[in-house]
């Protein structure tokens, strides 16, 4: 299979999702410019399941419209006809019939998924002020239209995605790896064919994409919050924790939504999720169902803050000791350059005293060369006590792991070092007894 083949497909096939008579001609009615609410009411009313989904979904609590809607007409009014049409594709197209058993997917988990990202959509727009929080119920209702055609028409291939073995490949990746093509792209090809609004079918394109978050682009925001904050239970999606909470708070700041608000929503998601599967019909599991999956899952999220409190901790260690190794190195540098200055002082300072003696013996000038000799030898007696203390020096800093350093500096306290050295072989009586066995001499 690949992306060619299932876009062509999307543009030949009319039964996509073997949409029904009524709601096919639902989608035809509505893509004439001289269609009215009565016709389109006449068609709903085709079909009783239909017509009682909208009527019960138009007097919500979601909608909280404070007079009862007894008429297709007055949904269609009050609605919109755009909100009317979306709502009859999601609960024509939201069964269980629709999702072939080879996928391996349950359908009670993805229509869980689906639900709280339409009811937080819902949510996340009233909290913001957004005008019409009923698009974005839509939008959230609709932006896995393209699992559901991936469930529909190639089930087996769908297994394949989500049995992955590898959890920290994204949901998309898979899709393409399997399919050529993501859920998005395919959602966004259906929903042009349905000619619904191109913002239906922006938020669709871009609902798992988490960079360049735009914060003129309100409808995918409000969707790409909602995702990120509903539970996925079907799929394997992955996010990492770090990962989600950067992107929650990034699309809640570009929506100018509180953290504590999007706390009020992540805290309320199962209960609106299964009040909305109520209006739908939607079988989702009961609350005790509900209320054990949210104990599970609570139990995990305990386990990779665990895990990754652990990561940090080596992580840490780690850094610590690369950074110890890098700094011992760079240190044990300075300090060999330091020493091979002290050794090239040292040698020139002998042979610069040689170089004065022999040039007074060649000239037969004893005096001055007997008048020189006791500061030469102090001078090169100096010169030897250095490179014997620079010897000791190298040899000691080679286990750099013992060495101090001057505070935070990479550099060794080289000077004191030697000076110290120099001292503690003036005292040496070692030392001492060697240079009473030269005098003697």
């Amino acid at each position: 299979m690949d992306k060619i083949t299932i876009i062509e497909e999307i543009r030949q096939n009319k039964q996509l999702l073997s949409l029904p008579q009524v709601l096919s001609e639902i989608l035809e009615e509505v893509g004439r410019e001289d269609f009215t609410s009565d016709s389109l009411a006449t068609i709903i009313l085709k079909d009783p399941s239909l017509t009682g989904n909208i009527l019960r979904l138009a007097n919500s609590a979601f909608y909280q419209r404070f007079n009862e809607i007894k008429t297709v007409n007055q949904a269609i009014s009050v609605l919109g006809v755009t909100t009317v049409k979306c709502l009859a594709l999601s609960t024509t197209v939201f069964h269980p019939d629709k999702i072939a058993g080879e996928s391996g997917v349950e359908p009670r988990d993805f229509f869980n998924y689906v639900l709280g990202i339409a009811a937080a959509s819902e949510k996340i727009a009233q909290m913001i002020g957004y005008e019409s929080p009923e698009e974005a119920l839509i939008a959230g209702l609709l932006n896995d239209i393209g699992v559901m055609y991936f469930l529909h028409h190639y089930p087996r291939e769908y297994r394949k995605i989500i049995t992955r073995d590898d959890n920290r490949q994204s949901l998309v990746d898979a899709e393409r790896e399997v399919l050529g093509i993501d859920h998005c792209e395919v959602g966004s090809h259906l929903a042009e064919t349905w000619k619904l609004p191109d913002y239906i079918v922006k938020s669709i394109t871009d609902h798992h994409s988490l960079t360049d978050i735009a914060q003129s682009e309100t409808l995918s925001n409000i969707v790409r919050l909602a995702v990120l904050l509903a539970k996925d239970n079907f799929s394997g999606q992955y996010y990492g924790l770090e990962e989600r909470l950067d992107a929650i708070h990034r699309i809640s700041g570009a929506l100018s939504l509180s953290k504590s608000k999007v706390d009020e929503i992540s805290f309320s998601l199962m209960t609106w999720s299964i009040e909305m599967a109520e209006y739908l019909g939607l079988d989702i599991g009961n609350y005790e169902e509900m209320l054990a999956k949210a104990n599970k899952e609570i139990w995990q999220s305990y386990l990779t803050i665990e895990n990754l409190f652990k990561e940090r901790q080596e992580l840490s260690r780690k850094l610590l000791v690369e950074e110890r190794n890098r700094g011992a190195i760079e240190s044990k540098n300075i300090a060999m350059a330091t020493l091979s200055h002290y050794l090239n002082n040292a040698a020139m300072a002998i042979y610069g005293r040689s170089q004065i003696m022999r040039m007074l013996s060649d000239k037969g000038n004893s005096e001055k060369l007997i008048e020189q000799f006791p500061i030469s030898l102090d001078t090169i007696d100096n010169a030897v006590k250095k490179i014997v203390a620079v010897l000791e020096e190298m040899k000691k800093i080679s286990p750099i792991d013992e060495i101090d350093f001057y505070n935070v500096s990479k550099a060794m306290n080289i000077d004191d070092r030697i000076n110290e050295r120099m001292s503690e072989m003036i005292e040496d009586s070692r030392w001492n007894a060697q240079v009473e066995v030269l005098e003697q001499d």
